[in-house]
């Protein structure tokens, strides 16, 4: 039986584990998380994709202990994520490719957010729950945005584990039917991912992408590698504002669930003033179900990082009615996040 045969077998085992060994196991989850974003933060897995390696000369390669790394290894190889031979040598598996940072379905940078400030602002859980106030804020005394304005090593991460992220889940914007569209306006947009794709995909559209200046820092260079910067012009400034006005259809991915009711109404305010009267709004979230355990961990991320919430359905209807919209449609897809769409109403906003 092969290194990685064996993982494997010892994985399933662990899935049959009593209950109690079962809850040990989540209640050691934070050292998992930790281990992961280490090795992704030195990059241990571009060094190995050349092969097999000793720990003393991996740790010379990325600039750690070397007795200290092979630990680090030795656990992460008992997880499934690294192979570890007789002679001490490790190599990637399946799951340590995905820390590679030239892999396609790359998540080395997803485990990077989630081990730094992310982590930390984990650990001040108790105060969000007693107190209903943002851990993120709590500790570093300013919102998670805000913070990255001042940080721009971190918002280049999180830029970048936000697009690995929508590779990783699919993308209902990108196989949504545009005929007939015009002009697609990505509020909030960062680096261009996802407009990026959508033009790709429809190429008689041009599009906007809106967000910060922090925000759309790195979107001329990747638009320009998509071949569509031709198509799409960068605006900069804050949608509780005012957003571009003109589109026929407004992309809102992974925002909306970052804030308050009362913020996410005026957002959408803002985006109902400037759509066109037979536009149409599209909203990449989650829409929460019952026992929905991906949804209910992305909640408790959004109760802790930036005050906001994750919404069921009826939820997301009632925000947008108190913004000026109907909700039509709700496309749910097994291993993508949700699209939720909306159109202008007709009738006057239902205030909250």
């Amino acid at each position: 039986m092969t290194t990685v045969s064996k993982q494997r077998e010892g994985n399933y085992a662990r899935l049959m584990e009593p209950p109690r060994q079962e809850l040990f196991n989540m209640i050691q989850g934070y050292k998992t998380t930790q281990a992961l974003y280490v090795a992704a933060k030195l990059g241990v897995a571009d060094h190995l994709v050349h092969g097999l390696m000793r720990a003393e000369d991996l740790a010379k390669e990325v600039g750690a202990n070397s007795k200290a790394l092979f630990r680090l290894m030795r656990h992460l190889a008992a997880l499934g994520i690294f192979t570890q031979d007789k002679s001490t040598k490790f190599g990637l598996t399946p799951l340590g490719e995905l820390l590679r940072t030239d892999n396609p379905e790359s998540m080395r940078y997803s485990a990077i957010f989630s081990g730094e400030e992310n982590y930390k602002a984990a650990g001040n859980l108790l105060h969000s729950v007693r107190t209903g106030e943002t851990a993120f804020n709590h500790l570093y005394g300013k919102g998670h945005f805000d913070w990255m304005a001042e940080n721009t090593d971190a918002s280049s991460t999180f830029n970048k584990a936000m697009a690995q992220t929508l590779r990783r889940r699919g993308n209902p914007v990108e196989s949504y039917d545009y005929s007939g569209r015009h002009l697609v306006v990505d509020i909030g947009g960062g680096r261009g991912d996802l407009i990026g794709s959508v033009l790709v995909s429809n190429p008689t559209m041009e599009g906007i992408l809106f967000d910060l200046p922090q925000g759309s820092s790195e979107a001329q260079s990747h638009l320009k590698t998509k071949g569509v910067q031709d198509r799409c012009r960068i605006e900069t400034g804050s949608f509780f504002d005012s957003v571009p006005a003109g589109g026929d259809v407004y992309v809102v991915s992974r925002i909306l669930h970052d804030w308050s009711d009362d913020k996410a109404t005026a957002i959408l305010a803002n985006i109902r003033k400037a759509i066109k009267e037979d536009g149409t709004l599209l909203i990449r979230d989650s829409v929460l179900s019952d026992n929905d355990v991906q949804g209910s961990t992305l909640d408790l991320t959004m109760l802790i990082m930036t005050g906001g919430q994750e919404r069921t359905e009826s939820e997301w209807r009632s925000l947008l009615q108190s913004a000026g919209f109907a909700l039509t449609r709700v496309y749910k897809k097994e291993g993508q996040l949700d699209l939720v769409e909306a159109k202008p109403d007709k009738q006057p906003p239902h205030r909250r």
